[in-house]
């Protein structure tokens, strides 16, 4: 049994977890240990010392600016950085691959370009990076659920996207792989947000939220970051590599959203 330690104990890592068992041996790297419920993980402090694995996935953002990962550790294994699609910035609505000009428009994406250099000049990395993810328990259903779902009117904006569980599976192939190098993860179908709001409030029958512009939206500033960039992230390589998104687009996935909330809801 191979052994993987992924830092960081957030949304994409708990189904990380729920991925890579019980195939692979995994190691959960954390500042809050005690927030891990999972009996079927190792669990270590951030501060603790690591023994040796087979492989590591950091799922931490920077944090003032660096990567507290490469901070502390350097590994000779192999080694997988979640990174973000924000690090290509502005392409007016045009297909970006993993070739294409990354020119970030915000500090945050700056910050990411710069930790995604130092993670691919170790020996065996891998870097991710990752469209706009959504997944159980973080969709539009649950802004819908809180009243917070605007339906904006940006013309020619789209966003692309990816379910939680096609992170953990992607993450999942590289490392049984070996992959090396780096990989966008996005589904097949770009999409303005409105489309998105729209398909959610047909599958529940509700009614739709209220269009309004870009300019009267409000929006907070990490969401009015996401507007100021428009680009169709390909995910044509990791397809090349072999392997297959489960949910091509999000209709796909909020429809599997819902099937297995109602399943929860009404259990056999």
């Amino acid at each position: 049994m191979r052994s993987l330690a992924i830092f960081g104990y957030g949304y994409v890592a708990k189904f990380l977890i729920k991925e890579l068992l019980p195939e692979n041996k995994v190691i959960v790297v954390t500042r809050h240990p005690e927030n891990v419920t999972d009996k079927n993980v190792s669990v270590l402090h951030f501060d603790d010392y690591l023994p040796e694995a087979d492989g590591i996935i950091s799922t931490i953002p920077p944090i003032g600016g660096a990567d507290p990962v490469l901070e502390k550790y350097l590994p000779t294994c192999w080694a997988a950085y979640c990174s973000s699609t924000g690090v290509y910035g502005d392409h007016q609505g045009d297909w970006v691959t993993e070739e294409s000009l990354c020119n970030p428009s915000n500090e945050r994406g700056r910050q990411r370009l710069e930790i995604e250099k130092k993670w691919m000049a170790l020996p065996n990395a891998c870097v991710l990076r990752i469209a706009g993810i959504y997944g159980p328990g973080r969709s539009v259903f649950d802004q819908l659920d809180a009243a917070s779902a605007k339906r904006i009117d940006k013309p020619g904006h789209v966003f692309s996207r990816i379910h939680v569980e096609d992170i953990a599976g992607f993450s999942h192939f590289a490392f049984s792989n070996g992959l090396t190098g780096i990989y966008n993860l996005a589904d097949n179908l770009p999409a303005p947000s409105r489309a998105v709001v729209e398909f959610a409030c047909d599958l529940l029958g509700k009614n739709y939220p209220p269009l309004v512009s870009f300019d009267q939206a409000n929006l907070l500033p990490m969401a009015f970051e996401f507007y100021q960039d428009c680009k169709k992230v390909s995910a044509e390589k990791i397809a090349a590599h072999g392997y297959r998104v489960k949910f091509k687009n999000y209709a796909d996935g909020l429809v599997d959203i819902i099937k297995n909330q109602h399943q929860e809801k009404n259990p056999q």
